[in-house]
């Protein structure tokens, strides 16, 4: 008798270990790379050493700046992670050097044409995944943005460029028509669970009209298509998130070694 009770006692034990130790819902079964927290508070931060561990600091009630550089061109190793600024409540549109910094390998993956990605390598490399915490009712949306060096994106246009129609970036170059929306970030009354956001966050995707003929009175004929371009490609310059924040005070950020297909949710595109 004794010994069933001592080896039901372990088993709960187990049991019990096993589920605290369990990966956050939402999260992948996979090793954890990188970890950290954004911050949203009143006041700017003068003193970056505040604040444990990895974080960053951003407005509480408007947009921020949250700067991406390829961690080799930061005089990091390949597959290093880093934050390098902590400050994004110093962003200003003026400013180019203003807000945070972070620092991210090369996601690994090839632009293509939504719809016709051919061989394009769609599996990123890492992923990125959220939850947001504290007080309930607060949220931000997380806009990619960066400068469009090649109207060409390399080639894969099925025409002549005409225009982007992404909206400006508000510090700069052009939005991804694709965002982290307030339904991902908003602090729930319940339980705050992770949801994977590598799409959004490590690519661009851009809406492009591009003339594919003439009609025979002269007029061009155009057609709209959408080009996802990874961060830190050629083609792109001054990536950075746009953080664009009501009231959030705490979102999370995890990153995981397991890959994401980023052209899953392309149909929601076209």
């Amino acid at each position: 008798m004794r010994r069933t009770v001592v080896t039901s006692l372990v088993i709960a034990i187990v049991v019990g270990l096993g589920t605290a130790f369990a990966n956050p819902e939402g999260t992948p079964d996979a090793t954890r790379l990188f970890k950290f927290n954004i911050i949203g508070v009143d006041n700017p931060k003068n003193d970056m050493e505040q604040g444990a561990g990895k974080v960053i600091f951003v407005n509480l009630n408007e947009p921020s700046k949250i700067n991406l550089v390829l961690n080799t061109e930061a005089g990091l190793a390949a597959d290093e992670f880093a934050i390098l600024n902590k400050d994004a409540t110093d962003s200003d549109p003026q400013d180019p050097d203003s807000g945070a910094l972070i620092a991210l390998p090369d996601p690994g993956l090839d632009p293509y044409v939504v719809g016709a990605k051919g061989d394009a390598d769609v599996w990123s490399a890492y992923s990125v995944y959220i939850r947001s915490l504290g007080q309930p009712g607060g949220w931000a949306t997380i806009t990619t943005c960066a400068d469009l060096l090649d109207s060409t994106f390399a080639g894969l246009l099925p025409g002549t460029f005409v225009k982007a129609l992404n909206r400006a970036g508000l510090f700069g170059g052009y939005a991804s028509v694709e965002q982290v929306t307030r339904a991902i970030t908003e602090r729930p009354q319940g339980k705050s669970i992770f949801t994977n956001v590598t799409a959004e966050l490590l690519t661009i995707v851009f809406k492009v009209e591009v003339q594919t003929g003439t009609n025979p009175d002269g007029s061009a004929i155009t057609t709209i298509v959408y080009v996802r371009v990874p961060i830190f490609d050629p083609i792109l310059e001054n990536e950075y998130w746009e953080y664009d924040n009501n009231g959030l005070k705490l979102l999370q950020v995890w990153i995981y070694d397991n890959s994401t297909d980023v052209s899953a949710d392309d149909g929601a595109l076209r």
